[in-house]
């Protein structure tokens, strides 16, 4: 078989194909994670409709915080579902197939600038993720990977629709073949991609204002012995960045990652984070995360941060019957 025939025949319908029941497969994981994580049955349908309608327009809590940023991702994501369906060579390509499939396009003017605003946009994010020491600490080599990976498609699609390469043997005569390679890749990718919150282990004290915050249950904790177990169900999260607006160590970040096994993990929850808690002078009891209390301890230097509530409350009995006469 031809190798190009093979990568714009079979290659091509089965990315396609994995793409379509991928999305559908996880659409109906979120649907079941949401209905079974709502526990007020009184206003089960109306929590659900508004947290799926949240999930399918979402409206990310940084762009309170970096609008500029926030705004220039929307831009980005617009573009990349705009672009591959509504792209003039493309619908030619459904008609041509045996779905006959037709609709309107793109004027080739909006779909070439829209392209490159893309392409300038992913060079952007990746001259960030590079020259910002903070960012560059946090970032992993799959995050540079997937912005390649996301952009490749439609810088060979512009090159090989305006023939911008030709002069270059062998790039003019396997454009097409690059192009196709990169967009199924693209398509299985999507696949297996999540956006999952992660908490920074060296800046999380373990407060729990991201569990507090977070609008689906998503992010829960446990108090169990003398730990504070953190567990996350991605299928539940509707990515709306409020963990990220409420932490007040900036340690609560949603980050992209490629997980065929999170694409199977369906009711079971994961560990994300554990933080020891600290045993109170007195009765022993543990009380409060060890990292935050170092923290306020910094600040703080007052006997009564090491005693529990209900401690603290028998000290300050045992002050006041000091003072009384």
């Amino acid at each position: 078989m031809d190798f190009y025939f093979f990568v714009e025949g079979p290659l091509l319908w089965i990315a396609l194909l994995m793409l379509i029941i991928g999305i559908l497969v996880r659409i109906a994981f979120f649907i079941s994670a949401i209905v079974r994580g709502n526990g007020n049955k009184a206003s089960r349908w109306s929590y659900d409709v508004a947290t799926m309608g949240r999930f399918l327009l979402p409206f990310h809590m940084g762009v309170v915080g970096k609008p500029v940023y926030a705004t220039l991702r929307y831009i980005f994501h617009l573009c990349l579902f705009v672009v591959p369906i509504w792209l003039s060579g493309h619908i030619t390509l459904w008609a041509e197939s045996r779905f006959e499939w037709e609709w309107s396009a793109l004027p080739d003017l909006w779909a070439d600038w829209m392209t490159l605003l893309l392409l300038a946009l992913a060079a952007y994010f990746l001259i960030r993720r590079a020259a910002s020491s903070q960012i560059r600490m946090n970032a992993s080599k799959t995050d540079y990977f997937l912005i390649v990976l996301t952009a490749l498609p439609f810088l060979t699609g512009y090159f090989l629709t305006h023939a911008s390469l030709d002069s270059i043997a062998f790039l003019g005569d396997n454009m097409a073949v690059i192009h196709m390679l990169s967009g199924e890749a693209m398509m299985i990718m999507v696949v297996f991609l999540f956006v999952k919150s992660r908490l920074n282990t060296q800046t999380c004290t373990g407060c729990a204002a991201c569990e507090v915050s977070c609008p689906t249950g998503t992010l829960e904790s446990e108090d169990a012995g003398k730990f504070r177990i953190f567990k996350y169900s991605h299928y539940q999260c509707i990515c709306c960045g409020a963990c990220v607006n409420v932490c007040p160590e900036d340690a609560a970040e949603l980050r992209h990652e490629i997980s065929p096994r999170s694409f199977f993990q369906i009711v079971s929850k994961r560990k994300i984070r554990t933080v020891e808690l600290q045993a109170c002078e007195r009765c022993g009891a543990r009380f409060a995360p060890e990292p935050q209390m170092n923290k306020v301890g910094k600040t703080f230097t007052d006997a009564y941060l090491r005693f529990c509530p209900r401690c603290r409350r028998t000290n300050l009995g045992d002050f006041y019957r000091k003072l009384s006469p």
